[in-house]
């Protein structure tokens, strides 16, 4: 069991060693992945010009014919209904219909 600790804690050491740190490596490291990147990217925006030119990519799709109702019918009709009853009192009120009696004359 020690032998086994002692040779993956040796492993260890060898792969994160700050002695022997060498700085060219990890910019040569950086820069094939940078590189690796932009070809990734490069490859993704010419299959996204291809989609666009084929017309099979951003397709809006066509609006519905059916129209959700969004309102309450029920209380759209109770509101029709007091806007109803109150032209119909105007007009009488229009008419000279005396439902009311001026209390300055008694």
């Amino acid at each position: 069991m020690k032998e086994s600790l002692l040779k993956i804690k040796n492993k260890l050491k060898g792969l994160i060693s700050f002695k022997r740190m060498n700085p060219h490596i990890y910019w040569n490291n950086l820069l094939y992945v940078f590189v690796v990147i932009i070809i990734i990217l490069i490859l993704f925006s010419f299959y996204l010009l291809y989609e666009i030119k084929n017309q099979q990519i951003f397709q809006a799709t066509p609006p519905s014919t059916e129209l959700q109702n969004l309102m309450n019918e029920q209380l759209l009709n109770s509101v029709n209904g007091s806007f109803e009853s109150k032209l119909i009192k105007q007009k009488e009120i229009q008419a000279g219909l005396d439902t009311y009696k001026d209390p300055s004359i008694n």
